[in-house]
């Protein structure tokens, strides 16, 4: 992988992995369309972790919040919401693996995304962002909701913020548990990742396009972050949602 590749992903990394439109969708197509090489596991692994520093350092006050109040209820909130996700992940590998190889299929997902993020801004138009507190059935259905979000064009930060908007919740706790939600996710894939890769073939060479690429990741993970929360709390989710039908469509029609 060349620098030049490994900064475009790390870009794409960064601006999708928390914008609703599907980070892992978004480098599949980016792949196919623009011929690059595949990039190695231990790759995908780095671009996460820098994603992933990059959301404990935006919501940083909430997680310490957490553990020095002792806020049990969100604690079990956020372990229960995170069982269907890794269920899914054991139960289904191979079928969703298979996803990765296909531009189509990925397309088509994002249009599936598009669809959901429009139920997440009626529910945005329909009540004001004050909304209910989070409580245990909504934090299920998000769990259930990040579980399809596994496959790529599934946007897991649509499923879940939409998903909790749709069950009433309001918008701030819809936002903060979406990404809290996030850490034992990306976290648990990176670990699981990890385990299968030989870090002394892959670094050989490659370690400065790496770190080039995580801190791309990092610091474009953290401002997509504050975009998002932004455009959230000004009830413009179908920003996102006509972006996804776009992409899709142009995704369908080049690879059906």
């Amino acid at each position: 992988m060349t620098l030049a590749e490994a900064l475009i992903a790390g870009l794409v990394q960064g601006l999708t992995e928390f914008l609703p439109v599907s980070s892992s969708g978004h480098l599949v197509l980016v792949h196919k369309f623009f011929g690059f090489a595949e990039p190695s596991i231990f790759f995908d692994i780095c671009l996460h972790a820098a994603t992933l520093i990059a959301v404990m350092l935006y919501f940083g006050r909430d997680i310490a919040s957490l553990i020095r109040e002792k806020n049990f209820k969100w604690l079990f909130y956020i372990a229960i919401a995170t069982v269907p996700a890794v269920l899914a992940a054991l139960l289904f590998e191979d079928r969703i693996s298979g996803f990765f190889t296909s531009p189509g299929r990925v397309a088509f997902m994002l249009m599936v995304t598009g669809t959901v993020l429009l139920v997440g801004q009626v529910a945005l138009w329909r009540r004001d962002t004050a909304g209910e507190k989070l409580s245990f059935l909504p934090a299920l259905v998000v769990g259930i909701a990040q579980a399809f979000a596994l496959l790529p064009g599934i946007s897991r930060s649509g499923m879940t913020i939409s998903s909790a908007l749709a069950g009433g919740v309001k918008a701030e706790e819809a936002f903060k548990f979406s990404f809290l939600l996030a850490i034992p996710v990306i976290l648990g894939a990176t670990l699981y990742k990890a385990l299968t890769v030989d870090l002394g073939t892959v670094m050989a060479g490659n370690a400065m396009n790496y770190f080039a690429g995580m801190a791309v990741a990092f610091i474009v993970g953290f401002l997509s972050l504050h975009l998002l929360w932004k455009i959230v709390k000004g009830k413009k989710l179908y920003i996102f949602a006509a972006y996804c039908f776009l992409l899709g469509a142009i995704g369908i029609f080049f690879w059906k």
